[in-house]
């Protein structure tokens, strides 16, 4: 059981970080005094010709950068940088760009930047041409874990909820589709499978109840073949209950992800199905 729950907190455990390989011209180690982007006097100079972008840097990214109070990925995190948003970089430290922005000073990787001319053009980009310089923002790293950690509980009580509001009757199919579709793959497998039943309820291209997209025409060929009908008759195998219960708590490997077929392909392939 201990396993099983391990398997089923790295699926629906899901983090990603985005980054562009862009060279980072290395940076003197000096400080000028005006470095804070955020003065008045920065602001206005934005209006004009000769602000100077030689010291400054964008964050070439999806969606934010993390700042963190090291060179390194273990430290705390103290402020995130949006995309197309600008910091002052003050030096440079094993890859990473220390820079200043505000009330925030720390450490950025370099391949997360672009400097100069490639930075104002990002930040024109972004915010548009003419616009206030917009920088970064500061992060309370135990605040934020906190509401990380809440929100994690509350995710964790609706799945449980939604868990123990399933039917028996729904339980049975599940787990009986699963041991048709993915009865010798393994657990992502297993969960894969009933991902895509519960994400065709979830999608106006299909029914909106389990039984009714287990068994619409033409869809699951254990319907059709009979081998439904015996494993439902007989009852599922225990694994098969545990990953249907598992997909009804929330778990997910493969995505939003509403088809699959045995062997390689096109798609998200696991052990000897693809999904797509």
């Amino acid at each position: 059981m201990k396993e099983r729950m391990k398997k089923l907190l790295t699926c629906m455990g899901a983090v990603g970080v985005l980054t562009a390989a862009m060279a980072v011209p290395a940076m003197a180690e000096t400080q000028r005094e005006d470095q804070n982007i955020d003065k008045p006097e920065l602001q206005e100079a934005m209006q004009g010709d000769t602000f100077d972008w030689s010291d400054k840097a964008a964050a070439n990214v999806t969606t934010y950068a993390n700042i963190r109070q090291g060179s390194d990925i273990s430290t705390d995190r103290v402020g995130k940088l949006s995309a197309g948003a600008v910091v002052t970089v003050v030096g440079e430290e094993n890859g990473w760009m220390e820079v200043v922005s505000g009330d925030v000073e720390g450490y950025i990787r370099g391949d997360l930047l672009v400097t100069g001319d490639a930075a104002r053009q990002l930040f024109e980009a972004s915010y548009g041409e003419g616009a206030q310089l917009v920088g970064a923002e500061a992060v309370d790293e135990a605040a934020l874990a906190a509401a990380e950690a809440q929100a994690a509980a509350e995710a964790a009580a609706q799945a449980q909820q939604t868990a123990a509001s399933v039917s028996q009757g729904d339980l049975d199919l599940m787990a009986a589709i699963i041991e048709c579709e993915a009865g010798g793959e393994p657990y992502e497998g297993k969960i894969g499978v009933g991902a895509v039943v519960m994400n065709r309820v979830r999608s106006s291209q299909f029914p909106n109840t389990i039984s009714e997209v287990i068994y619409q025409s033409g869809q699951f060929s254990p319907v059709a073949s009979g081998k439904l009908a015996s494993v439902l008759s007989r009852g599922a195998r225990q694994d098969c209950y545990d990953a249907a219960r598992d997909v009804f708590a929330g778990a997910n490997t493969v995505g939003d992800c509403l088809f699959f077929h045995a062997g390689g392909g096109s798609g998200l392939t696991i052990a000897n199905q693809t999904f797509y």
